[in-house]
């Protein structure tokens, strides 16, 4: 829970896309049960992260309020019906997620990191354009996200780089407030699914706690082209497992 926090705060991810392979490959737990805790703690986790970042004025809360009850209401729904889809299934939707997000972040990316990153997370403007991007794109991945039960972190802080030219850092802060405002629906249709035990997932939270606080705190000492390389690595070894478990399982 601890390192898992650390990485998540110094990406601005809630930390589901790792805890599910962490728990998944490493406890043997099934698929729609380590969904289940990877809600709970990105709860937690997002909460913290977003308080955090708030302190450090790097969330945008235009974007995160939109983008985030948006995505709330289908968010929901994707946690509720998880009960109903194949755990293979589900593996495919992570796996594609987490390479979407790779695509995304070799694409090109605005020269705004680290210039007044302060001033910037107030005044990037939310125009009529933005808004409808924002909600197809919110609405499509809160349902996607609410089935594997991550925030969504790692695909909100490329889609926010590439698409309105945030700062990575301000795209990070913005992106665990929105993860923030997926969490309570995310637990709630996660509770009506699945049997699990919601104290193993309170336990990962504190470790995760704990570890987001230091990895906000790095977010702010590593260089941003640095936090690039890392969360791109991060989610080629993911990838690469996922894989690896699909191919057997059509084997």
């Amino acid at each position: 829970g601890v390192l898992d926090g650390v990485i998540a705060g110094l990406l601005g991810i809630g930390g589901g896309v790792l805890i599910i392979p962490i728990l998944l490959y490493i406890t043997s737990m099934e698929v729609k049960v380590t969904t289940a805790i990877s809600a709970v703690q990105v709860f937690f986790a997002s909460s913290f992260g977003t308080l955090f970042n708030y302190l450090q004025r790097t969330i945008n809360f235009r974007y995160a309020a939109i983008f985030g009850l948006s995505s709330a209401i289908t968010y929901f729904f994707g946690s509720y019906f998880t009960k109903y889809i194949p755990d293979t299934t589900i593996k495919i939707i992570y796996l594609f997620a987490v390479v979407l997000a790779i695509i995304l972040f070799f694409l090109k990316r605005n020269n705004k990191d680290g210039i007044n990153d302060n001033k910037i997370a107030s005044s990037l403007v939310l125009d009529k354009k933005a808004y409808f991007k924002i909600i197809p794109i919110a609405l499509a991945a809160g349902f996607a996200f609410g089935i594997l039960g991550v925030g969504g972190g790692f695909l909100y802080v490329p889609l926010l780089v590439l698409l309105f030219n945030f700062p990575l850092r301000i795209a990070i802060g913005t992106s665990l407030a929105i993860v923030f405002f997926n969490a309570i629906p995310g637990i709630a249709g996660k509770l009506l699914a699945v049997r699990f035990d919601f104290l193993i997932g309170v336990s990962v939270a504190i470790g995760a706690i704990a570890g987001s606080r230091i990895g906000t705190y790095l977010n702010k000492k590593i260089k941003p082209q640095i936090i690039r390389i890392i969360f791109i690595i991060l989610l080629a070894v993911i990838i690469i497992r996922v894989a690896i478990d699909l191919c057997s399982n059509f084997r």
